[in-house]
């Protein structure tokens, strides 16, 4: 992660892809509960990240 909040699309990217490669369809769920619980612990830019990461995985994942 570099400063300022910013994370930049390849580490989305890889990241999403290496959670789907790992966890498959359960790889949503969990990268939604784990940006749910970065926004509870007031960590908006951590929630943000993996709001993004859940967001390009579930374009990785087939449709159906």
């Amino acid at each position: 992660m570099e400063d300022e909040g910013y994370v930049d699309d390849d580490f989305i990217a890889e990241s999403a892809w290496e959670y789907v490669a790992v966890h498959g369809a359960a790889s949503l769920p969990l990268l939604r509960k784990l940006a749910d619980s970065a926004a509870a612990a007031g960590d908006v830019v951590t929630a943000e990240t993996w709001r993004a990461i859940a967001e390009t995985a579930s374009h990785i994942l087939p449709k159906g």
